[in-house]
């Protein structure tokens, strides 16, 4: 055998294995995500299909008639009571997310800058607790607390800031606060992880050049935190816009949102209605964190 077939068959040999290496270092990744992949596929995808396939059914004097309609989504992109209840579910997870990041800026700059390690521990329980609280204890909890005999009506009386009991639940009022409480972990945990990542060297450098502590802060910190300001409304909003035990119980059934009509109709058989509310909210939800992604990219630039 010539010297350059000995050679050849040499490069073939170290050039298998190296491909077959190549190859392993390929499909690994695919191979760890595939459980994940399927049970998303099972989970998410079919159910969302099946529901689009539900949207184009006809319901009909209480039967689901597997006729193809378009009925259903001409009444919720036409019909008045459809469209106010998309507008109030928007409103809704609005003035929700708004309120939670008026609360949770402050409290997640507060948390950045305690320098006591036990007291910062004890904080992030506190903003941490109403998660572990089961979601029908904490919203009877807002129910006794915004009652008209509660004692936040007693408060406002005893101090002479009402002259009569302020009606605080079974309305928007009582829905929006008692979100904005169960969502408050989700918005100051974000921010707070960005303010950490915040160099101290440029908050002093900031300080020696003469800015004082308010464009110090509207300076550096905010633009520093505003990657953490975005995330934390995408999480807030997505999460109030799907809300559906706080709005059922301290809406009593005067707050109309989407996640209601959705249970609603699932309840009386309108599958059709049912499955087109779903989707609104789905498309709702990936257009906000769609904006949200955008505005993050410019956050961080």
């Amino acid at each position: 055998m010539s010297e350059a077939a000995t050679v050849d068959l040499a490069a073939r040999g170290l050039a298998a294995p190296k491909a077959r290496g190549e190859w392993r270092r390929r499909a690994m990744p695919w191979l760890m995500l595939a459980p994940s992949l399927a049970l998303m596929l099972y989970a998410f995808v079919l159910p969302m299909l099946t529901f689009f396939e539900y949207s184009f059914y006809t319901f009909r004097r209480g039967k689901l008639l597997d006729e193809f309609s378009l009925t259903t989504y001409r009444r919720f992109l036409f019909d008045a009571y459809y469209q106010t209840i998309v507008l109030d579910t928007l409103w809704m997870a609005t003035l929700t997310t708004l309120l939670a990041l008026a609360i949770g800026y402050p409290l997640a700059f507060a948390l950045w800058r305690l320098e006591r390690p036990w007291m910062k521990r004890w904080l992030s329980l506190i903003i941490f607790s109403p998660i572990i609280v089961s979601v029908v204890v904490r919203s009877y909890g807002w129910i006794v607390l915004l009652a008209d005999q509660g004692p936040v009506n007693w408060i406002l009386k005893t101090s002479g800031l009402a002259a009569e009991p302020v009606t605080l639940v079974f309305n928007l009022v009582g829905v929006v606060l008692s979100l904005a409480h169960v969502f408050l972990p989700f918005v100051v945990f974000p921010i707070y992880s960005s303010m950490s990542r915040i160099d101290p060297a440029l908050r002093e450098a900031a300080m020696d050049l003469g800015a004082g502590w308010l464009r110090t802060f509207r300076s550096i910190t905010l633009p520093l935190t505003l990657p953490g300001v975005v995330a934390a409304v995408q999480i807030a909003f997505t999460l109030a816009l799907g809300a559906f035990v706080t709005p059922a119980m301290l809406g009593g059934g005067r707050v109309l949102v989407l996640p209601l009509q959705v249970y609603n109709a699932t309840a009386e058989i309108n599958w059709p209605v049912a499955a087109v509310g779903g989707l609104v909210l789905l498309v709702i939800a990936i257009i906000v964190v769609a904006l949200c992604n955008r505005l993050l990219k410019y956050s961080e630039a």
